[in-house]
Formats: C-alpha cells, sequence, structure tokens
C-alpha cells in the first residue's frame, strides 16, 4: 500500500514507532531549553506517536502536537492519557497546517521533506512562519544527504552507479518483541533515488508475528526529497524568516562541514 501523503507511518509501522521509538535524552533537553528561551505554547510538528512531546508534556511545558497520521496520534493520545498529561493533537499535513492557535516555539525533527514534494515542502514552512507568533522560532532538525553513508552509499549520486537500484529485498529484517507478546518485524530497501531531483523513496514491509506464525503483513513505500544546508537556507528566507542561524544538532554549537545532522533556528 502506498499512501497518498507519500510517508509509511500507518497501521504496524506506528505501533513500532509507539512500541521502540524512544528519544535520546539529549533531544529531550535541547527542546525543552529551546522551548524555555523563546518561549510557550509550543507545537511539535510531525510529533508521531509523542516520542518529544510526552517527555516535554511531562516536565510540565505547554506544548501541542500535529501530525499526518491518525494512526500516530491514537497511540500519542493514549499514552498521554495513561500518563495524566494534556495536550491538544491534531491530523495534519505540514503544508495544510491550519491551528486556532498560535505558537512562541514550533520545533521540527526529522519530517522535513517526507512526502516527495517539494511545493508541499515551501508551502509547510511558509505555514510554520504563519502560525508563530511575531518574534517566536522554528527550531528546525534536518539531516543532510551524506548522513550515515558510506562511500558506496555516497557513491550513487554519480553517473554509473544505481544500476543496483532497486535493491533486493533482505532475507530478514529488524524483529522485535512488543509489550504483549507479538513480534513486528520491519524489511526495507532503496527503491528509488534520483540525484538531480534530489529525491529517493524507500520501501519497507511490517510483519506481525504472534507465537511464531506471521499473522499480518503491510507494505509501503516512503517519498523523501533530500536538501543541502544553502537549499534550506533559501526555503526558510522564501518562508518569511530572516534570522536563521545554523547549529551541529543538539550541541548550540556553529555547524562545520563535518557535521551530518544540523538544527536550523529561524525567527520570525
Amino acid at each position: 500500500m502506498t499512501t497518498a501523503t507519500g510517508t509509511w507511518h500507518y497501521g504496524l509501522i506506528a505501533r513500532w514507532w509507539a512500541e521502540f521509538n524512544m528519544p535520546e535524552p539529549a533531544e529531550v533537553a535541547y527542546y525543552a531549553a529551546a522551548i524555555r528561551r523563546f518561549g510557550e505554547p509550543a507545537l511539535d510538528l510531525g510529533c508521531g506517536t509523542g516520542r518529544l512531546l510526552l517527555p516535554l508534556l511531562a516536565e510540565g511545558l505547554d506544548v501541542d502536537g500535529v501530525d499526518v497520521s491518525p494512526d500516530m496520534l491514537g497511540y500519542a493520545a493514549a499514552r498521554a492519557r495513561e500518563a495524566g498529561l494534556t495536550t491538544t493533537l491534531t491530523a495534519q499535513a505540514l503544508h495544510e497546517l491550519a491551528l486556532p492557535r498560535t505558537y512562541r516555539t514550533i520545533y521540527v525533527c526529522g519530517v522535513f521533506g517526507i512526502g516527495g514534494r517539494r511545493d508541499h515542502d515551501r508551502e509547510g514552512l511558509r505555514r510554520a512562519y504563519r502560525q508563530l507568533r511575531p518574534g517566536g522560532a522554528l527550531v528546525l532538525w534536518h539531516e543532510l544527504p551524506w548522513a550515515g553513508q558510506d562511500e558506496r552509499g555516497w557513491a550513487r549520486w554519480l553517473p554509473g552507479r544505481r544500476a543496483a537500484i532497486p535493491r533486493d529485498w533482505p532475507a530478514e529484517g529488524d524483529r522485535r518483541r512488543t509489550a504483549d507478546g507479538d513480534e513486528i518485524e520491519l524489511v526495507s530497501r532503496l527503491a528509488s533515488f534520483d540525484p538531480l531531483a534530489q529525491r529517493q523513496a524507500l520501501e519497507m514491509r511490517a510483519r506481525l508475528w504472534r507465537d511464531g506464525v506471521l499473522v499480518d503483513e503491510e507494505a509501503y513505500e516512503l517519498r523523501e526529497n533530500l536538501y543541502l544546508a544553502p537549499e534550506m537556507l533559501l526555503l526558510l528566507e522564501d518562508a518569511g524568516f530572516r534570522e536563521v542561524t545554523v547549529e551541529a544538532a543538539y550541541t548550540g554549537r556553529p555547524a562545520t562541514a563535518d557535521d551530518e545532522a544540523l538544527v536550523f533556528v529561524a525567527r520570525r
């Protein structure tokens, strides 16, 4: 199944995110400090199952959440209720963002470029700008295209290096046991890559195992636009942001050419 939004965060994959996708302490500390610096209320754009949202709420911060996947939001809402936390969750794509509340801080972690349409990415930043109060800040985590790549992976940007795409499916994936004893296995592969368009597509199969028997399988595709740092700066300027700093992720120091993950801090 290929979703209309070009993402795979539904069904068994949403369940996987809720069970296994946990935040790093440095991430939570960074976003908590950003919210205290720029102010509340805050908005988690692409909050998913609440990986960052829930610990920030637990610190007493006023944070709402938006995500394109109702499945992900369902898990976030259930976990918030269990913890006695209060928040407002809304199912919207970034490029459709339109909320009655405005914010002092909006943060985006790991979702910019997902969906595969550059006009949607531009509109998403414009809408985030409009959703901010004057003087507010957008805090956007962004991984550069070569992040996590070895020389072989980065070489596929060169002519004649893409004959093996799509890759074969791995024989086995990442299989983990859930809290209720089920097992979920994720198997993924690179399905297409276009260096001219700076766009790739990843395919994932999610399998549900119960008592050692395969009882369900789902298939999804994730389309992703790849952006370099100067492109991100131009997009932020086009959206209306005028004060933009670029940091190495979660360090607070200026980014260098050796950093693979960045945080753009853009003021309205």
